[in-house]
């Protein structure tokens, strides 16, 4: 699974990486940059494709579907399982039409050692912003949308196996635009584990446990990389 996740860059660095998409448009007025803790039901920085022009925002993690009764079903949508997106109600209609990117540039795990769960960072080895597969959602709560997204995952590659079983699905850089394309003939050719040999991890502190802690203390090494 993927419960928290970093985006370290400002906003001005982050607003360059953007700069190679043409016709984008970009609001990151109510998200907190840099966060090295991100966790659900909080602001994620989100990108969709729509009537031709890339759309960068906040948008709230945990999928709500728009049939929902309430906004408390989000909390146990923060992922979805790429081998059953199109046999889940809640997901397969949003793969097909509402397909989004979340970026970040590492997300962490909990590895059992000796009977304890540690907190384990992950990055890709070039240590650039990469972009999550997710499926977003509008949802009308009384007289306003809402807008929310989940991250999907996939089985774990041969690095990640040793951490946790599963992982979420990195696209790589030239994937993004297909995956937001809605002409792209089968999406399910990018739900796959992301190549080992480009990852790495490190131990940090049970700082990060506290979803509350946002501070660069959170991606500090306790031991050596794996």
């Amino acid at each position: 699974m993927c419960g928290r996740f970093t985006i370290t860059l400002t906003k001005e660095d982050f607003i360059n990486y953007l700069s190679k998409y043409e016709d984008i448009s970009i609001n990151l007025d109510d998200f907190n940059m840099p966060n090295y803790n991100v966790a659900p039901s909080e602001n994620i920085i989100a990108m969709i494709y729509h009537n031709k022009q890339y759309r960068v925002g906040p948008i709230i993690w945990g999928f709500i579907p728009s049939y929902a009764k309430d906004m408390k079903v989000g909390f146990n949508m923060i992922n979805a399982r790429s081998e059953t997106l199109l046999e889940k109600k809640a997901f397969k209609d949003a793969f097909k039409s509402n397909r989004c990117v979340i970026f970040a540039d590492s997300f962490y795990e909990w590895k059992k050692i000796n009977g304890k769960k540690v907190p384990v960072r992950i990055q890709l080895k070039d240590q650039e912003v990469f972009a999550f597969a997710g499926l977003w959602s509008p949802y009308k709560d009384k007289e306003k949308t809402v807008y929310t997204a989940t991250i999907i995952t996939t089985k774990a590659n041969d690095f990640m196996a040793n951490i946790h079983d599963r992982m979420p699905v990195i696209l790589k850089q030239h994937e993004i635009k297909a995956w937001l394309d809605s002409t792209t003939l089968d999406h399910t050719l990018y739900l796959k584990p992301y190549p080992s040999e480009f990852m790495k991890s490190y131990e940090v502190s049970l700082h990060v446990n506290h979803a509350t802690h946002k501070d660069q203390s959170c991606i500090n090494p306790i031991k050596n990389t794996y």
